[in-house]
């Protein structure tokens, strides 16, 4: 099966527990990373935001909170956007939902003054065609993304501990594969300056850098023109 089938299917059928999950591996914290990413993508009073990868809304709810006035949230699940749309409307939020690949963004040049991606893009089939959509689309872009600890004893431990947790992430997920692969995704996604070597080569961003979280369990990605 195709990377991106495997994946689609894959959300489409976790995506009733995919917070939990996150949960999970993030150890807890991943709410407070979002938040941070939130304002980042905001910081500059930024009206027209594009979110990509949106699961199951919770950055674009966010940013909504934060003041933007226009925002639009993708992702290819079809199940992820049912309940984000459902969140929606229990909510009043005015976020346009849609079912969109963020290899293939439907909008025109410059749409949007600030774009984000939520632990999705280590989940994209074409990752330098994904950056190059979202350099297309936007003036800046910030990514919240899992990664290496950068300290090779605190990886150790952590992917260790994930393994542990294996027994009870295919319960809650009903899914085996699925754990295995987020963690195996996480492991070897570039991350740190890896990454940002990726948006130097695929991207026309100028003022590029990074934040690693919890040790690098995860990062966040500033790219600005």
């Amino acid at each position: 099966m195709p990377k991106a089938e495997f994946i689609k299917t894959m959300f489409d059928d976790i995506s009733g527990r995919y917070d939990i999950l996150n949960d999970i591996l993030s150890m807890g914290t991943h709410r407070l990373w979002k938040n941070k990413l939130a304002k980042l993508a905001t910081s500059e009073n930024e009206n027209r935001v594009l979110d990509c990868a949106t699961g199951t809304g919770d950055i674009a709810f966010l940013i909504e909170k934060l003041g933007s006035h226009s925002i639009t949230a993708i992702d290819f699940s079809p199940q992820m956007i049912k309940l984000a749309l459902k969140r929606g409307e229990a909510a009043g939020s005015k976020v346009k939902f849609q079912v969109s690949d963020l290899s293939a963004l439907p909008f025109p040049d410059k749409s949007f003054e600030s774009a984000t991606v939520s632990f999705g893009i280590r989940n994209v089939e074409d990752l330098p065609l994904a950056l190059k959509e979202l350099s297309r689309v936007s003036s800046s872009t910030y990514i919240l993304e899992f990664g290496r600890p950068e300290n090779s004893f605190f990886s150790f431990l952590y992917f260790g501990l994930l393994k542990i947790y294996f027994p009870v992430f295919s319960f809650i997920s009903g899914r085996g594969d699925a754990y295995d692969y987020l963690i195996t995704s996480s492991a070897s996604f570039p991350s740190g300056e890896n990454f940002l070597d990726l948006l130097k080569q695929h991207t026309d961003f100028k003022h590029l850098s990074f934040t690693p979280l919890f040790g690098g369990i995860a990062y966040i990605y500033q790219a600005k023109k």
